[in-house]
């Protein structure tokens, strides 16, 4: 789904889109459907009200160099305007007064553009470096892929099977993919019986236990889409957490309710199980070969959301279990100061 992110940021139109998707919500309420027609048709409202209030401007998609400016145009074209006067009066006496002034301004042309480049990149380096001291790399970096630009995409790169050989047909390279990831992410791992003979399982108290069970709740909800992180690739629906937040409450009381459901029939939306793979060059080796590639897994938004409620549910109880020792994907923890430690 294509929106301009950008728009997320107007207030008016936030409050228009979450006003019209409220409406829909209301009336669109219906107990007697499944839980994919559900959220097939919510995701259906939620993408046409997106492309309504923050489509894609056709003129975003310049085609002209973004140093250009309207001066440097108008002057350009009084300098195409000028060679043809000229070839008109090649023959005549005023030749040389039309060739003067094509002259003039092909030299003011020329040093416009040559002032504005250097106007432009150091517009361009001030972005980038203000980004930085903002800690937004997300942006630093999308000014520094498109300037660099001339970037070749990894589905169009041949690659080789294990034997060396280079595949060059689609449906090949497409195999290959899938044996590679098939073999990364499925690893055989072997532990020990007795290591986890020795793991004490925790006996929870009834009102924990009756916690645990307790079905989400609208505050549950919303703490899970905010501790999401925005500007995220979206996944097989093509729904950012952008959009989910931009829905505002109507978003929360709809996932709320749809997030109950699950929760009692203990079935998930199908479209939860599917998972895009993103495949990444690490930036060293021959990019005709896989293992110098990572995968990256891209999850639908609102089951990460949904996830995320559990995990919250259970996390006091996993940092009781973790030794004091282990820093690696925790809160508030690094294991860059251990191996400050260490060192």
């Amino acid at each position: 789904m294509n929106v301009d992110s950008t728009k997320l940021k107007d207030d008016k139109l936030l409050e228009a889109f979450q006003k019209d998707f409220r409406d829909i919500v209301d009336d669109a309420k219906d107990d007697t459907i499944s839980i994919d027609e559900k959220y097939k048709l919510f995701l259906s409202n939620l993408k046409d009200k997106a492309r309504q209030y923050f489509p894609v401007d056709k003129n975003t998609n310049r085609k002209r160099k973004e140093w250009l400016t309207t001066g440097i145009l108008k002057i350009v074209d009084k300098k195409s305007q000028a060679v043809v006067e000229w070839q008109i009066n090649c023959v005549s006496k005023l030749e040389l007064k039309y060739h003067e002034e094509y002259k003039r301004l092909r030299k003011t042309a020329k040093a416009m553009t040559e002032q504005r480049q250097v106007e432009y990149w150091d517009e361009m380096c001030e972005d980038i470096e203000k980004s930085i001291k903002n800690y937004d790399p997300a942006t630093a970096f999308s000014i520094i892929k498109r300037l660099r630009g001339g970037s070749k995409r990894v589905e169009n790169i041949p690659v080789q099977d294990k034997n060396g050989k280079l595949l060059v047909n689609s449906r090949d390279t497409l195999k290959r993919w899938g044996e590679f990831f098939c073999e990364t992410l499925n690893v055989c791992a072997s532990i020990d019986q007795n290591l986890l003979d020795q793991i004490q399982i925790p006996t929870l108290s009834t009102t924990e236990e009756h916690r645990q069970n307790a079905e989400p709740s609208t505050e549950e909800v919303r703490k899970a889409i905010n501790q999401m992180n925005s500007r995220k690739a979206p996944g097989s629906d093509e729904v950012t957490v952008d959009i989910l937040k931009a829905g505002g409450e109507s978003v929360t009381r709809w996932l709320f309710t749809f997030f109950t459901d699950v929760w009692k029939n203990e079935q998930m939306a199908k479209e939860w199980s599917i998972t895009t793979l993103i495949r990444l060059y690490k930036n060293k080796g021959d990019k005709k070969i896989c293992d110098n590639y990572r995968g990256i897994a891209l999850l639908n938004a609102t089951s990460k959301i949904f996830s995320r409620i559990m995990l919250n549910r259970i996390q006091d109880l996993i940092n009781g279990q973790l030794l004091e020792i282990q820093s690696g994907f925790r809160p508030s923890r690094s294991t860059i100061g251990q191996i400050f430690i260490l060192k």
